[in-house]
Protein backbone atom coordinates (compact mmCIF):
# COMPACT_ATOMS: atom_id res chain seq x y z
CA UNK A 1 0.00 0.00 0.00
CA UNK A 2 1.29 3.65 -0.96
CA UNK A 3 1.53 5.56 1.53
CA UNK A 4 0.93 9.77 0.82
CA UNK A 5 3.83 12.08 1.79
CA UNK A 6 3.32 14.32 4.98
CA UNK A 7 3.09 17.51 4.14
CA UNK A 8 3.51 20.06 7.13
CA UNK A 9 0.13 22.00 7.95
CA UNK A 10 2.14 25.85 7.30
CA UNK A 11 3.34 24.70 3.81
CA UNK A 12 -0.27 24.28 2.84
CA UNK A 13 -1.41 27.54 4.16
CA UNK A 14 1.76 29.30 2.91
CA UNK A 15 1.28 27.94 -0.35
CA UNK A 16 -2.22 28.78 -0.75
CA UNK A 17 -1.13 32.64 0.34
CA UNK A 18 1.10 33.06 -2.03
CA UNK A 19 -1.27 31.53 -4.90
CA UNK A 20 -4.03 34.47 -3.59
CA UNK A 21 -1.27 36.72 -3.77
CA UNK A 22 -0.36 36.08 -7.46
CA UNK A 23 -4.24 35.64 -8.55
CA UNK A 24 -5.14 39.30 -6.76
CA UNK A 25 -2.28 40.55 -8.59
CA UNK A 26 -2.42 42.76 -12.40
CA UNK A 27 1.41 41.70 -13.18
CA UNK A 28 3.38 39.35 -11.59
CA UNK A 29 7.02 39.41 -11.28
CA UNK A 30 9.78 37.49 -10.69
CA UNK A 31 12.70 39.42 -8.32
CA UNK A 32 16.30 38.34 -7.72
CA UNK A 33 17.40 39.31 -4.33
CA UNK A 34 20.21 37.52 -3.84
CA UNK A 35 22.82 39.68 -1.62
CA UNK A 36 20.93 42.49 -0.35
CA UNK A 37 21.24 42.84 3.01
CA UNK A 38 18.16 43.12 5.82
CA UNK A 39 18.81 47.10 6.12
CA UNK A 40 18.66 47.60 2.41
CA UNK A 41 16.06 45.55 1.66
CA UNK A 42 13.52 47.30 4.18
CA UNK A 43 14.82 50.47 2.51
CA UNK A 44 14.21 49.47 -0.73
CA UNK A 45 10.22 47.71 0.35
CA UNK A 46 9.12 50.74 1.69
CA UNK A 47 10.10 52.76 -1.26
CA UNK A 48 8.23 50.45 -3.62
CA UNK A 49 5.53 49.78 -1.61
CA UNK A 50 4.84 53.68 -2.09
CA UNK A 51 4.65 53.12 -5.58
CA UNK A 52 1.83 50.27 -5.45
CA UNK A 53 4.69 47.63 -5.70
CA UNK A 54 4.36 44.69 -3.04
CA UNK A 55 6.89 41.64 -2.64
CA UNK A 56 6.08 38.10 -1.48
CA UNK A 57 9.36 36.00 -0.31
CA UNK A 58 9.10 32.20 0.70
CA UNK A 59 10.84 29.33 -0.52
CA UNK A 60 11.02 28.71 -3.62
CA UNK A 61 9.60 25.39 -3.74
CA UNK A 62 6.65 27.11 -2.49
CA UNK A 63 6.70 29.88 -4.74
CA UNK A 64 7.06 27.41 -7.49
CA UNK A 65 4.01 24.86 -6.24
CA UNK A 66 1.54 28.00 -6.19
CA UNK A 67 2.40 29.00 -9.51
CA UNK A 68 1.58 25.96 -10.97
CA UNK A 69 -1.51 26.10 -9.17
CA UNK A 70 -1.82 29.74 -10.25
CA UNK A 71 -1.64 29.01 -13.69
CA UNK A 72 -4.63 26.52 -13.76
CA UNK A 73 -6.61 29.93 -13.82
CA UNK A 74 -4.38 31.67 -15.55
CA UNK A 75 -2.93 30.56 -18.85
CA UNK A 76 0.87 31.81 -19.29
CA UNK A 77 1.60 31.67 -15.94
CA UNK A 78 3.66 28.92 -16.27
CA UNK A 79 6.31 30.73 -18.37
CA UNK A 80 7.26 32.15 -14.98
CA UNK A 81 7.98 28.89 -13.29
CA UNK A 82 10.78 28.06 -16.33
CA UNK A 83 12.26 31.71 -15.15
CA UNK A 84 13.46 30.16 -11.88
CA UNK A 85 17.26 30.75 -11.29
CA UNK A 86 19.35 28.98 -8.37
CA UNK A 87 19.02 32.16 -6.31
CA UNK A 88 16.85 33.79 -3.82
CA UNK A 89 13.75 34.57 -5.17
CA UNK A 90 10.90 36.66 -4.48
CA UNK A 91 7.60 37.50 -6.17
CA UNK A 92 6.58 40.99 -6.60
CA UNK A 93 2.99 42.59 -7.26
CA UNK A 94 2.06 45.82 -9.08
CA UNK A 95 -0.72 47.46 -11.12
CA UNK A 96 2.15 49.01 -13.09
CA UNK A 97 3.07 47.53 -16.55
CA UNK A 98 6.13 45.42 -16.87
CA UNK A 99 8.37 48.11 -17.92
CA UNK A 100 7.41 50.42 -15.69
CA UNK A 101 8.01 47.85 -12.98
CA UNK A 102 11.91 47.37 -14.21
CA UNK A 103 12.63 51.14 -14.10
CA UNK A 104 11.01 51.49 -10.69
CA UNK A 105 13.32 48.60 -9.57
CA UNK A 106 16.36 50.26 -11.23
CA UNK A 107 15.33 53.19 -8.95
CA UNK A 108 15.29 51.60 -6.56
CA UNK A 109 19.01 50.19 -6.06
CA UNK A 110 20.93 51.31 -3.13
CA UNK A 111 24.51 51.45 -2.25
CA UNK A 112 25.40 48.67 0.82
CA UNK A 113 29.00 49.00 1.83
CA UNK A 114 31.88 46.60 0.73
CA UNK A 115 32.95 43.33 2.77
CA UNK A 116 35.71 42.21 0.54
CA UNK A 117 36.02 40.27 -2.31
CA UNK A 118 34.07 42.52 -4.54
CA UNK A 119 35.10 44.17 -7.84
CA UNK A 120 35.19 47.85 -7.70
CA UNK A 121 33.00 48.94 -10.01
CA UNK A 122 34.49 52.89 -10.40
CA UNK A 123 38.12 54.07 -8.38
CA UNK A 124 37.07 54.48 -4.88
CA UNK A 125 38.65 57.58 -3.57
CA UNK A 126 39.61 58.60 -0.52
CA UNK A 127 39.53 62.32 0.10
CA UNK A 128 42.37 64.77 1.73
CA UNK A 129 41.60 65.85 5.02
CA UNK A 130 40.86 65.60 8.22
CA UNK A 131 38.41 62.70 9.42
CA UNK A 132 35.71 62.16 11.85
CA UNK A 133 37.94 59.97 14.56
CA UNK A 134 40.01 61.24 17.20
CA UNK A 135 43.45 59.92 17.68
CA UNK A 136 43.20 56.13 18.53
CA UNK A 137 44.17 52.78 16.88
CA UNK A 138 41.92 53.32 13.80
CA UNK A 139 44.76 55.23 12.41
CA UNK A 140 46.37 51.67 12.40
CA UNK A 141 43.19 50.28 9.97
CA UNK A 142 43.87 52.99 7.92
CA UNK A 143 47.30 52.75 7.33
CA UNK A 144 46.88 48.92 6.76
CA UNK A 145 44.42 49.30 4.47
CA UNK A 146 47.39 51.39 2.99
CA UNK A 147 45.55 55.10 3.36
CA UNK A 148 48.41 57.86 3.99
CA UNK A 149 46.41 58.11 7.20
CA UNK A 150 48.27 60.31 10.09
CA UNK A 151 47.22 62.34 13.40
CA UNK A 152 47.19 65.72 13.23
CA UNK A 153 45.73 68.36 15.98
CA UNK A 154 44.01 65.01 17.84
CA UNK A 155 42.53 63.93 14.90
CA UNK A 156 42.99 61.66 12.38
CA UNK A 157 44.24 62.86 9.09
CA UNK A 158 44.25 61.40 5.14
CA UNK A 159 46.86 63.43 3.95
CA UNK A 160 46.49 63.58 0.58
CA UNK A 161 44.10 62.05 -1.94
CA UNK A 162 43.87 58.81 -2.23
CA UNK A 163 42.59 55.88 -4.84
CA UNK A 164 41.96 53.42 -2.40
CA UNK A 165 41.06 50.56 -4.83
CA UNK A 166 41.00 51.29 -8.87
CA UNK A 167 38.24 50.43 -11.21
CA UNK A 168 37.86 46.65 -11.96
CA UNK A 169 40.26 45.62 -9.23
CA UNK A 170 39.01 43.30 -6.45
CA UNK A 171 38.41 45.03 -3.06
CA UNK A 172 40.17 43.75 -0.07
CA UNK A 173 38.66 43.20 3.51
CA UNK A 174 41.09 45.39 5.10
CA UNK A 175 39.96 48.33 2.32
CA UNK A 176 36.49 47.11 2.80
CA UNK A 177 36.32 47.50 6.53
CA UNK A 178 38.19 50.80 5.98
CA UNK A 179 35.98 52.98 3.52
CA UNK A 180 32.98 51.46 5.50
CA UNK A 181 34.31 53.42 8.77
CA UNK A 182 34.68 56.37 6.39
CA UNK A 183 30.82 56.01 4.79
CA UNK A 184 32.28 55.05 1.68
CA UNK A 185 29.39 52.57 0.30
CA UNK A 186 31.15 51.21 -2.90
CA UNK A 187 28.66 48.56 -3.67
CA UNK A 188 25.35 49.05 -5.67
CA UNK A 189 22.54 46.44 -4.78
CA UNK A 190 19.00 46.30 -6.27
CA UNK A 191 15.99 43.64 -7.07
CA UNK A 192 17.02 42.17 -10.62
CA UNK A 193 13.45 41.67 -12.20
CA UNK A 194 13.76 38.29 -14.51
CA UNK A 195 10.76 38.79 -15.63
CA UNK A 196 7.23 39.53 -15.65
CA UNK A 197 3.63 38.49 -16.89
CA UNK A 198 0.98 41.08 -17.22
CA UNK A 199 -1.63 38.28 -17.90
CA UNK A 200 -1.03 38.32 -21.49
CA UNK A 201 2.67 38.03 -22.68
CA UNK A 202 5.21 36.97 -20.52
CA UNK A 203 8.59 39.59 -20.97
CA UNK A 204 11.92 38.68 -19.95
CA UNK A 205 14.40 41.29 -18.46
CA UNK A 206 16.56 41.80 -21.87
CA UNK A 207 13.17 42.79 -23.25
CA UNK A 208 12.59 45.14 -20.07
CA UNK A 209 15.72 47.09 -20.05
CA UNK A 210 15.74 49.87 -22.10
CA UNK A 211 16.52 53.76 -22.14
CA UNK A 212 13.41 55.21 -21.82
CA UNK A 213 14.88 58.34 -22.73
CA UNK A 214 16.10 57.29 -26.20
CA UNK A 215 13.02 55.43 -26.21
CA UNK A 216 10.80 58.57 -25.87
CA UNK A 217 13.50 60.26 -28.22
CA UNK A 218 12.42 57.26 -31.40
CA UNK A 219 9.20 57.65 -30.49
CA UNK A 220 8.67 61.65 -31.17
CA UNK A 221 11.00 61.16 -34.09
CA UNK A 222 8.62 58.33 -35.50
CA UNK A 223 5.69 60.71 -34.70
CA UNK A 224 7.43 63.60 -36.56
CA UNK A 225 8.32 61.54 -39.65
CA UNK A 226 4.50 59.86 -40.03
CA UNK A 227 3.44 63.48 -39.52
CA UNK A 228 5.37 64.61 -42.69
CA UNK A 229 4.58 61.26 -44.57
CA UNK A 230 1.02 62.50 -44.09
CA UNK A 231 1.02 65.64 -44.58
CA UNK A 232 2.71 65.42 -48.16
CA UNK A 233 1.06 62.76 -49.36
CA UNK A 234 -2.35 64.52 -48.49
CA UNK A 235 -3.43 61.41 -46.23
CA UNK A 236 -6.13 62.47 -44.59
CA UNK A 237 -6.07 61.85 -40.48
CA UNK A 238 -7.03 63.44 -36.98
CA UNK A 239 -4.05 64.34 -36.53
CA UNK A 240 -3.35 65.96 -40.08
CA UNK A 241 -6.69 68.04 -41.22
CA UNK A 242 -6.44 71.07 -39.78
CA UNK A 243 -2.89 71.79 -40.98
CA UNK A 244 -3.86 70.56 -44.42
CA UNK A 245 -7.09 73.05 -44.60
CA UNK A 246 -4.78 75.71 -43.50
CA UNK A 247 -2.20 75.08 -46.31
CA UNK A 248 -5.23 74.91 -48.71
CA UNK A 249 -6.67 77.81 -47.46
CA UNK A 250 -3.13 79.48 -48.18
CA UNK A 251 -3.13 78.35 -51.55
CA UNK A 252 -6.64 79.22 -52.64
CA UNK A 253 -6.03 82.50 -51.71
CA UNK A 254 -2.48 83.08 -53.44
CA UNK A 255 -4.13 81.38 -56.70
CA UNK A 256 -7.16 83.74 -56.15
CA UNK A 257 -5.32 86.71 -55.50
CA UNK A 258 -2.96 86.14 -58.27
CA UNK A 259 -5.94 85.40 -61.13
CA UNK A 260 -7.50 88.27 -59.65
CA UNK A 261 -10.49 86.56 -58.53
CA UNK A 262 -12.73 88.76 -56.44
CA UNK A 263 -14.63 87.03 -53.35
CA UNK A 264 -15.03 88.50 -49.61
CA UNK A 265 -11.60 86.83 -48.80
CA UNK A 266 -9.62 88.65 -51.39
CA UNK A 267 -11.41 91.97 -52.06
CA UNK A 268 -9.10 93.65 -49.86
CA UNK A 269 -5.84 92.60 -51.16
CA UNK A 270 -6.87 92.51 -54.48
CA UNK A 271 -8.16 96.76 -53.94
CA UNK A 272 -4.67 97.32 -51.95
CA UNK A 273 -2.81 95.53 -55.06
CA UNK A 274 -4.87 97.55 -57.68
CA UNK A 275 -4.15 100.70 -55.66
CA UNK A 276 -0.53 100.26 -55.40
CA UNK A 277 -0.14 99.76 -59.26
CA UNK A 278 -2.15 102.90 -59.70
CA UNK A 279 0.34 104.81 -57.56
CA UNK A 280 3.10 103.03 -59.59
CA UNK A 281 1.28 104.57 -62.61
CA UNK A 282 0.46 107.86 -61.36
CA UNK A 283 4.37 108.30 -60.57
CA UNK A 284 5.31 108.72 -64.22
CA UNK A 285 3.05 111.33 -65.02
CA UNK A 286 4.36 113.71 -63.64
CA UNK A 287 2.93 117.32 -63.64
CA UNK A 288 0.38 115.92 -65.26
CA UNK A 289 -1.15 113.81 -61.78
CA UNK A 290 -3.42 116.06 -60.14
CA UNK A 291 -3.25 117.31 -56.46
CA UNK A 292 -4.93 114.42 -55.33
CA UNK A 293 -2.94 112.35 -56.90
CA UNK A 294 -0.09 113.73 -55.70
CA UNK A 295 -1.35 113.74 -52.32
CA UNK A 296 -1.61 109.88 -52.37
CA UNK A 297 2.05 110.07 -53.95
CA UNK A 298 3.14 111.94 -51.43
CA UNK A 299 1.88 109.70 -48.48
CA UNK A 300 2.95 107.02 -49.99
CA UNK A 301 6.55 108.02 -49.99
CA UNK A 302 6.66 109.12 -46.68
CA UNK A 303 5.27 105.74 -45.47
CA UNK A 304 8.06 104.03 -47.20
CA UNK A 305 10.63 106.22 -45.65
CA UNK A 306 9.18 105.35 -41.92
CA UNK A 307 8.67 101.67 -42.43
CA UNK A 308 12.14 100.59 -42.14
CA UNK A 309 11.77 102.48 -38.82
CA UNK A 310 8.93 101.18 -37.55
CA UNK A 311 9.59 97.62 -39.22
CA UNK A 312 10.16 94.53 -36.39
CA UNK A 313 13.90 93.94 -36.45
CA UNK A 314 13.62 90.56 -34.06
CA UNK A 315 13.08 87.36 -35.76
CA UNK A 316 10.91 86.05 -33.24
CA UNK A 317 8.13 88.75 -34.21
CA UNK A 318 8.63 87.44 -37.66
CA UNK A 319 7.95 83.37 -35.97
CA UNK A 320 4.69 84.94 -34.42
CA UNK A 321 3.53 86.16 -37.20
CA UNK A 322 4.00 82.59 -39.10
CA UNK A 323 2.37 81.19 -36.50
CA UNK A 324 -0.63 83.41 -36.09
CA UNK A 325 -0.99 82.93 -39.95
CA UNK A 326 -0.75 78.97 -39.38
CA UNK A 327 -3.09 78.75 -36.64
CA UNK A 328 -5.92 79.37 -38.75
CA UNK A 329 -8.85 77.26 -37.56
CA UNK A 330 -10.62 74.45 -39.43
CA UNK A 331 -14.00 76.19 -39.57
CA UNK A 332 -12.37 79.75 -40.65
CA UNK A 333 -10.14 77.10 -43.59
CA UNK A 334 -13.16 75.50 -44.44
CA UNK A 335 -15.22 78.93 -45.07
CA UNK A 336 -12.65 80.45 -46.74
CA UNK A 337 -12.87 78.23 -49.28
CA UNK A 338 -16.14 78.41 -49.30
CA UNK A 339 -16.19 81.93 -50.09
CA UNK A 340 -13.62 81.44 -52.95
CA UNK A 341 -14.99 79.17 -55.13
CA UNK A 342 -19.26 79.37 -54.59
Amino acid sequence: MKTEAFVADWKRKEVSAIQEFIQSSDVVGLVDVTGIGAKQMLTMRSSLRDLGVRLRMSRNRLLKLALANASKNKKGMEQIVDAFEPRQIALLSSTAGPFKVFQMLMESQTQAPAKGGEIASYDIIIEKGPTAFPAGPIVGEFQNAGFPAAIEKGKITIRKKHTAVAEGDVISAEVAAAITKLEIYPITVGMQLLGAFDGKTFYLSDVLNIDMDEFRGQVQSATGQAFNLAFNTRYFTGSVMQPLLSKAHRDALAVAITTAYPSESTIKALLSKAHGTMLGVAGHAGDGADDELKEMLGNAASAAVAAPVEEKSSSDDEDEEEEEEEEVSEEDAVSGLGALFG
